[in-house]
């Protein structure tokens, strides 16, 4: 549109002016005249078209601040056409917090500065704000005066955003490449978790906790806690130890099934309430917004991050969500490579504990066995040998015997260890009666029980099955020997039969018992639940028995509490057709 209403008429009214004077004059001077005119109007309507056209924001104000000129770049920027801006004040437009600095630069421009430039946002139609940055400048009249100001601009709202875009990612690089820096500095499992806990709170949060799943896979284990505050801290930490936390209970449940990051805007004390149970309330007290992470390695999911912000602090976006989900992955890795460190060291001590005991072990044996040795070496006559009463030569004779027979029980549990960590724990299948078993195995065991004072018992209804019948007897012979031994001499009773699931084996002792907190490790290797100084043995057994059990495709659990005595309870298949996997092949056909 090149001309405004308002410019139309004074055209109009020009144009009259200019045929009345043609008419006045000479033909020649006439045409002239009107050339004149078309020229002008085509100059006039030139500029408007360029004006109108170009990419640029250009207003025309008059001193009132109202708009004269409003081009198509203004239309499109603000979705407000030049029909209806025309004559409108500017003020509209402006944010209010803006208005004093864009009167101010208006207020130049009047008392005679030429040219300014300032940045200020227009609110379009569509409510977005759009970021203008101007060039100004005044329009004089033959008397000097400000006639208009005419403002050109430039739309930057995307540039601008691209550039915040920009600084975001390279605040958000350098955080990352912060955090990994922080969270690879050490190997050490505690530190490492408390300074991955401290790291995400300084970047993104006022709080941070960090749990993992527990073995069994049921509870939230805390491992850090953090807070600037140390009050707040100490709290949140009382209020966890007192509460424990199911994995699929509460606010985590989510994040911990899905292994996607959950935030929570504006958290409310309703959704508190709702979702959480009465001991966590203080916890979030004062919580507004929260973000929670879960970790996870391998694609299973082993634990969470949960970001919190205290009351005042900005609502989390999705930005922080993307960083906190980088940051959850690097973190992941450091607490995955501090854990397997960790489990090293563990190793390491453990074999060493184990090389420690394995010789003490085969050292005894070894010395009554070369005692025993020597004290028939030196009646090696016959003179000497028939001046011995028989009741010496056989205890100095059983002695011996009874020390072999431990070595070499060492010595099979050593090699069946090494089999199964190879695979190589092969079972040769055949029909077995439980209950000989049993009763060979109470044979084996009744001197060394009445060594230490406990009788054993058995009872039990028959049952057949397809068992290794030397590997059964292993696993029977280590459960009463175990009992025996931890037994505080007291009574050992076995009962078997068959089971819903086959056939089932219970050795039940009355002595010290096993806490809970050490009943998941006893079936490990090298592990035990009491000091080895006080009671001896290489920590095999049960692992054995473990293994020679799953081997079968049977389980074996515990029920045990201090000073209550140890119920340990196998279970096996009567026909089982394959091994596990890692325990060494079966022969289906040996199973019938």
């Amino acid at each position: 549109m090149p001309f405004n209403g308002s410019d139309s008429r004074r055209l109009r009214r020009f144009r009259e002016l200019v045929e009345e004077t043609a008419r006045a004059c000479a033909p020649e001077d006439a045409a002239a005249l009107r050339t004149e005119l078309d020229e002008l109007v085509d100059e006039r309507a030139l500029a408007e078209a360029v004006i109108d056209r170009t990419g640029a924001l250009v207003v025309v104000l008059d001193r009132e601040g109202y708009v004269r000129r409003w081009n198509a770049a203004c239309a499109r920027a603000t979705g407000y056409s030049a029909e209806e801006m025309l004559g409108r004040s500017l003020w509209d437009l402006i944010l209010p917090e803006e208005r004093d600095g864009v009167r101010a630069t208006l207020d130049a421009l009047r008392a005679g500065r030429a040219t300014t430039t300032h940045e200020n946002h227009w609110i379009a139609r569509d409510g977005q704000r759009r970021l203008v940055s101007w060039s100004n400048a005044s329009l004089l009249d033959e008397a000097g005066e400000v006639r208009a100001i005419v403002a050109t601009g430039l739309d930057i709202t995307e540039r601008t955003q691209a550039e915040v875009a920009l600084r975001a990612q390279a605040k958000r690089l350098e955080a990352l490449a912060e955090a990994s820096r922080v969270f690879a500095s050490g190997l050490d499992y505690k530190t490492t978790l408390d300074t991955v806990a401290r790291r995400l709170c300084e970047l993104i949060g006022d709080g941070a906790l960090i749990r993992v799943v527990s073995p069994d896979g049921n509870w939230l284990v805390p491992v850090a806690v953090y807070h600037p505050s140390p009050e707040r801290a100490a709290l949140r930490r009382r209020i966890i130890a007192a509460a424990p936390q199911r994995t699929d209970e509460g606010i985590t449940a989510g994040p911990l099934a899905t292994g996607r990051t959950l935030r929570i805007p504006a958290l409310s004390q309703e959704r508190v309430r709702n979702e959480m149970k009465p001991e966590y309330w203080p916890y979030l007290e004062g919580v507004t917004s929260l973000l929670i992470a879960p970790l996870a390695q391998r694609h299973e999911v082993f634990g969470h991050i949960t970001l919190m912000r205290d009351a005042g602090g900005a609502p989390y976006t999705a930005d922080d969500e993307a960083l906190l989900e980088d940051l959850a992955h690097r973190a992941a890795q450091a607490i995955e490579n501090a854990r397997l460190y960790s489990d090293a060291q563990n190793a390491v001590a453990a074999r060493d504990e184990f090389l420690s005991i394995a010789s003490h072990e085969l050292r005894t044996p070894l010395t009554a066995l070369r005692l025993a040795l020597g004290n028939m070496r030196r009646v090696t006559s016959r003179e000497a040998l028939e001046r011995l009463p028989p009741e010496h030569v056989e205890r100095v004779l059983g002695a011996a015997e009874r020390q072999g027979q431990r070595l070499e029980k060492l010595v099979a549990a050593l090699l069946d260890v090494s089999r199964i960590h190879m695979g190589k724990l092969d079972l040769d299948l055949e029909e077995v009666e439980l209950g000989a078993v049993v009763t060979d195995a109470l044979a084996q065991l009744e001197d060394e029980a009445s060594q230490t004072g406990s009788t054993l018992s058995a009872s039990g209804t028959p049952v057949r099955g397809a068992w290794d019948r030397l590997r059964l007897s292993q696993v029977v012979t280590n459960l009463l020997s175990n009992a025996v031994k931890y037994g505080a001499g007291k009574p050992v009773e076995v009962s078997y039969g068959p089971s819903a699931t086959g056939a089932v084996l219970v050795v039940r002792d009355q002595g010290i018992g096993i806490s809970a907190s050490d009943q998941p490790q006893i079936f490990e290797r090298f592990e035990r639940a009491v000091s080895s100084r006080n009671y001896g043995g290489l920590g095999l057994g049960l692992y054995i028995v473990r293994r020679i059990v799953e081997a079968h495709g049977g389980t074996i659990r515990v029920e045990s509490a201090p000073g209550k005595g140890s119920t340990f309870q196998v279970e096996l298949p009567l026909r089982p057709l394959c091994a596990r996997p890692g325990h060494g092949a079966l022969d289906p056909a040996a199973a019938h």
